[in-house]
Protein backbone atom coordinates (compact mmCIF):
# COMPACT_ATOMS: atom_id res chain seq x y z
CA UNK A 1 0.00 0.00 0.00
CA UNK A 2 2.35 2.33 1.46
CA UNK A 3 4.65 1.66 -2.42
CA UNK A 4 1.49 2.25 -4.47
CA UNK A 5 0.85 5.71 -2.35
CA UNK A 6 4.53 6.45 -3.06
CA UNK A 7 4.48 6.14 -6.90
CA UNK A 8 1.04 7.85 -7.04
CA UNK A 9 2.55 11.25 -5.33
CA UNK A 10 5.72 10.76 -8.14
CA UNK A 11 3.35 10.57 -10.95
CA UNK A 12 1.59 13.59 -9.89
CA UNK A 13 4.44 15.11 -9.29
CA UNK A 14 5.89 14.33 -12.43
CA UNK A 15 2.71 15.85 -14.33
CA UNK A 16 3.48 19.48 -13.69
CA UNK A 17 6.29 21.28 -15.59
CA UNK A 18 8.78 23.30 -14.38
CA UNK A 19 9.42 26.37 -15.50
CA UNK A 20 11.56 29.12 -14.89
CA UNK A 21 12.91 32.58 -16.86
CA UNK A 22 15.80 32.05 -19.08
CA UNK A 23 17.03 34.72 -21.34
CA UNK A 24 18.79 33.24 -24.12
CA UNK A 25 20.49 35.48 -27.08
CA UNK A 26 17.74 37.96 -25.55
CA UNK A 27 14.79 35.92 -26.16
CA UNK A 28 12.46 36.29 -22.87
CA UNK A 29 11.73 32.54 -21.44
CA UNK A 30 13.42 30.58 -24.52
CA UNK A 31 13.72 26.74 -24.99
CA UNK A 32 17.57 25.49 -25.46
CA UNK A 33 18.95 22.27 -26.48
CA UNK A 34 21.28 20.99 -24.75
CA UNK A 35 23.74 21.22 -28.26
CA UNK A 36 22.45 24.64 -27.86
CA UNK A 37 24.52 24.83 -24.72
CA UNK A 38 26.96 22.58 -25.85
CA UNK A 39 28.22 25.36 -28.28
CA UNK A 40 27.84 28.44 -26.65
CA UNK A 41 29.79 26.86 -23.88
CA UNK A 42 33.62 27.60 -23.36
CA UNK A 43 34.24 24.06 -21.11
CA UNK A 44 32.01 21.65 -20.33
CA UNK A 45 32.68 19.20 -17.42
CA UNK A 46 31.90 16.53 -14.98
CA UNK A 47 33.14 18.34 -11.73
CA UNK A 48 32.81 17.60 -7.74
CA UNK A 49 32.07 20.07 -5.22
CA UNK A 50 35.00 19.98 -2.64
CA UNK A 51 34.52 23.01 -0.92
CA UNK A 52 32.63 26.12 -0.43
CA UNK A 53 32.79 29.89 1.07
CA UNK A 54 29.49 31.43 1.56
CA UNK A 55 28.91 34.99 2.10
CA UNK A 56 25.46 35.49 4.19
CA UNK A 57 24.41 39.72 4.04
CA UNK A 58 20.98 41.14 5.05
CA UNK A 59 21.55 44.24 2.38
CA UNK A 60 20.64 41.35 -0.82
CA UNK A 61 24.69 41.08 -0.81
CA UNK A 62 25.20 37.55 -0.12
CA UNK A 63 27.27 34.95 -2.32
CA UNK A 64 28.58 31.37 -2.21
CA UNK A 65 32.00 31.26 -3.76
CA UNK A 66 32.72 27.44 -4.69
CA UNK A 67 35.89 25.39 -5.18
CA UNK A 68 35.23 22.49 -7.72
CA UNK A 69 37.85 19.98 -9.28
CA UNK A 70 37.25 18.70 -12.83
CA UNK A 71 36.05 14.63 -12.63
CA UNK A 72 36.13 14.93 -16.88
CA UNK A 73 36.23 17.16 -19.59
CA UNK A 74 33.88 17.41 -22.29
CA UNK A 75 35.01 20.36 -24.33
CA UNK A 76 37.92 23.26 -23.57
CA UNK A 77 40.81 23.02 -21.15
CA UNK A 78 40.11 24.10 -17.84
CA UNK A 79 42.72 23.94 -15.04
CA UNK A 80 41.89 20.86 -12.97
CA UNK A 81 40.49 22.21 -9.79
CA UNK A 82 38.72 26.01 -10.19
CA UNK A 83 36.11 28.39 -8.35
CA UNK A 84 32.18 28.79 -9.13
CA UNK A 85 30.92 32.06 -8.10
CA UNK A 86 27.50 32.66 -7.86
CA UNK A 87 25.15 35.24 -5.91
CA UNK A 88 22.29 34.51 -3.66
CA UNK A 89 19.38 35.33 -5.23
CA UNK A 90 16.73 34.21 -8.26
CA UNK A 91 19.27 34.07 -10.87
CA UNK A 92 21.83 31.91 -8.82
CA UNK A 93 23.06 28.54 -9.38
CA UNK A 94 23.38 26.60 -6.12
CA UNK A 95 25.32 23.45 -5.32
CA UNK A 96 24.00 22.67 -2.12
CA UNK A 97 22.96 19.90 -0.84
CA UNK A 98 19.29 19.02 1.15
CA UNK A 99 20.84 20.41 4.38
CA UNK A 100 21.74 23.67 2.78
CA UNK A 101 25.23 23.19 2.94
CA UNK A 102 27.83 22.13 -0.04
CA UNK A 103 27.07 19.19 -1.90
CA UNK A 104 29.75 17.45 -1.50
CA UNK A 105 28.59 13.86 -2.48
CA UNK A 106 27.26 14.81 -5.67
CA UNK A 107 29.20 15.47 -9.17
CA UNK A 108 27.56 18.35 -11.84
CA UNK A 109 27.67 18.61 -15.03
CA UNK A 110 28.82 21.91 -15.98
CA UNK A 111 28.31 24.08 -19.54
CA UNK A 112 30.60 27.10 -18.80
CA UNK A 113 31.53 30.71 -19.69
CA UNK A 114 34.40 32.96 -19.30
CA UNK A 115 32.64 36.10 -17.09
CA UNK A 116 33.84 39.78 -16.55
CA UNK A 117 34.82 40.25 -13.02
CA UNK A 118 32.35 43.02 -12.23
CA UNK A 119 33.72 46.26 -9.80
CA UNK A 120 29.90 45.10 -7.58
CA UNK A 121 31.52 41.33 -7.01
CA UNK A 122 34.03 40.62 -4.09
CA UNK A 123 37.35 40.52 -4.43
CA UNK A 124 37.04 36.55 -3.48
CA UNK A 125 35.15 35.75 -6.70
CA UNK A 126 38.24 37.57 -9.01
CA UNK A 127 39.18 35.03 -11.49
CA UNK A 128 36.41 32.79 -10.97
CA UNK A 129 33.70 31.27 -13.62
Amino acid sequence: MLKMLAAAILVIAWSFPASALCIYHGVDNAKTTIAQEFTDSRWVVRAHVVSVDYHWSDEDESWALYRLKIMKSYKGQLRMRFAFFTERNSGGFYMDGDGGGPDLDRDYLLFLTPRPFPRSDPPAAKGAL
